[in-house]
Parts: C-alpha cells; structure tokens; sequence
C-alpha cells in the first residue's frame, strides 16, 4: 500500500511545484506590498506601447481606503462651488501673474490634483507643478506652469461674466506627457517646459497660433493614431483586481511609472496618464524589444518609495497626506 502511495504523492509534489513556478513568471518584483505584473499578456501591448499592471496587496487597499473618497481635478473642474481662476490678488499687487493660479474648493469633495494636470481657459492654459489636496472650504494659490505660449487674454466667450470677470478656468485637458512632466518636476523651468510642449506637439502635427499643448486635439492623422492607441487601452484594466498603478514603456525605454495609494483612484486617473503616456509613444521610433527588465528596475525605484521614511530623490517623488502615501511616480 505504501509503495502505491508514494509515485501518487510524488506526482502531487510535482504539480504543486509546477503551479509555483507559473505563479513566479508572471509576478515581477515586489516591494511594500506592490507586485509588478509581467505576464506575457498581449492585451497590455499595442504597437511599440506595453503597460505593466501594479498591484497591490489587500492589506495595502485595506490601510488606504480613505483615498478612493478623492475627486481627480478632472471630476471637479465642472463641479460647482470648485474654481480655478487666475491668480486672486489676496494684497493690493495686480501684476500679471503666470506661475500661480488660484484654486478655490466651496464644494464637499476633497480633491486630489496631480502634477502634470493641464487646465485650459484663463488667460493661457497651464500645468499643474505639484501634486495636492484641496479641502473642502479652503482657497489657496498653487504653483503652475505656462503651456501656451502665444496667448495672454481671456477668450472664453461662454464663460459667465463672472467667470469672465475672474478669468476661471473652463476646462481639463488630460495629463501632460512624460516629456512635459519631467520640465516641471525635474527642471522647474518655464523655458525648459515650453521647449518640451513645442517638442510634443511638434511631433504630433499640432502646432497652433498660440502654441499651447491642448492642440493636440487638432484633427490630423497623428491624432488618428493616437486615437487608435487610446481605444486600444481604454478601460483595460477595469477586470484586475488591486491595480493600483502601472509601468509605461515603449521599447527599453521607461516612459514613466505612477502608482496611486488606491486601485479606485488610479482607475479614474487612467485615462488622462494614458493620454500623456501615447502622446509620446506614438510618436517614438523605439520598437517592440524585450522591456520587461527596465519595466523591473524602475518599478523596484518608485515602489521603494511606499516604505514610512522614504522621500522623493531627483529621479523618483513621493506625494503623500495624513501618514498615508497618495502618488509614487518616476520624475
């Protein structure tokens, strides 16, 4: 009897280690309760585009589930009693004023802006510098960035006069490219900042009269490109439990990582990074070669900065509230 038991327990060990070592290809790296996903999964590649799901642990998700409450800047812009307006003069200065802009919330939601948000009207349209929250009843200015150069005047005609009078803010474009973003998180400097919007849309075919980022909406075959990419990768990772963030990369080359304190507030968030993210990649000549190892080593990266004590390097940032971490992101 115990001879006949012994190829049987044999044959259970060997299928128990074969299901190990499946799980372990397609898990990457992991750190703080973050797992890279690398499975071979051709619904996350599209031309020279692949994304890498991050997911996060229950426990995680658990600890962090007062962030899925957050607004994005783009559920709130068309909110009422939430503003953005140029700069309110708080003293008796009324110089022109292009690296600050006025947020004002008068509504319940608390609401997450990111670093990286483009934000259209006013009296030329802007980029977000740094990540924030905006309580409710609260008013404050907040660093911004011009990305349109051409133009300093008000020329929303459907605006209220109110809106008018106050030069607000009508619309939300989508997230900046990663070239975009790394001006204004890494250089702090409005010229290197235009010279990467005018680098964006040149190569998208969107150049305009007032060069600003938003032209990317011009109709052109570049658009029809990028539209295709979008419809590719919308909604694509609504079915994966925990995904909290993920590794963009077109080629070897590492376009960018964000990883959100939430699965909930990285699926509303979605659409605009994935805009920024193709806004490049369709436009790159880099090809479809292996990129898992770089999507590995820039993961290992950001999600080091999950961990209690660490903070944002030159390379890397960290933006957290209230003991808990909101946005990892590679600079």
């Amino acid at each position: 009897m115990i001879k006949q038991l012994l190829p049987i327990t044999a044959v259970l060990f060997l299928i128990m280690t074969a299901c190990k070592e499946d799980k372990k290809t397609n898990a990457g790296a992991t750190a703080s309760g973050l797992q890279l996903r690398t499975d071979a999964n051709p619904a996350w590649q599209y031309e020279n585009l692949r994304l890498y799901p991050i997911i996060a642990d229950a426990s995680v998700l658990d600890a962090q589930a007062s962030l899925a409450s957050l607004k994005t800047l783009s559920e709130s812009i068309q909110t009422p009693g939430f503003r953005i307006t140029e700069q309110k003069q708080f003293g008796r200065s009324d110089e022109r004023t292009y690296n600050l802009l006025t947020v004002q919330n008068k509504s319940r939601d608390t609401v997450y802006i990111l670093s990286g948000d483009v934000v259209t009207g006013g009296k030329q349209d802007r980029v977000i510098a740094n990540d924030q929250i905006v309580m409710p009843g609260t008013i404050r200015n907040m660093d911004v960035f011009c990305v349109e150069k051409g133009r300093w005047r008000y020329q929303d005609t459907t605006a209220s006069p109110e809106q008018q009078k106050l030069y607000a803010f009508s619309g939300y474009y989508s997230v900046a490219s990663p070239k975009v973003r790394q001006a204004v998180q890494r250089s702090g400097s409005q010229h290197e900042v235009w010279a990467a919007v005018a680098s964006v849309t040149e190569a998208n075919g969107a150049t305009s009269s007032t060069s600003t980022y938003a032209a990317l909406e011009t109709a052109n075959d570049q658009k029809n490109r990028r539209d295709a990419y979008l419809r590719f990768f919308d909604g694509k990772f609504d079915q994966e439990a925990g995904v909290v963030g993920m590794v963009a990369v077109c080629g070897d080359q590492v376009l960018g990582v964000d990883i959100f304190g939430h699965s909930d507030l990285f699926r509303r968030e979605y659409p605009s990074l994935l805009h920024g993210y193709v806004a490049e990649a369709a436009t790159a000549t880099c090809g479809k070669s292996n990129s898992e190892h770089a999507a590995q080593t820039a993961f290992k990266e950001v999600a080091a900065l999950a961990a209690p004590k660490a903070t944002s390097t030159e390379t890397v940032g960290k933006f957290g509230v209230d003991g808990k971490w909101v946005h990892l992101f590679k600079k």
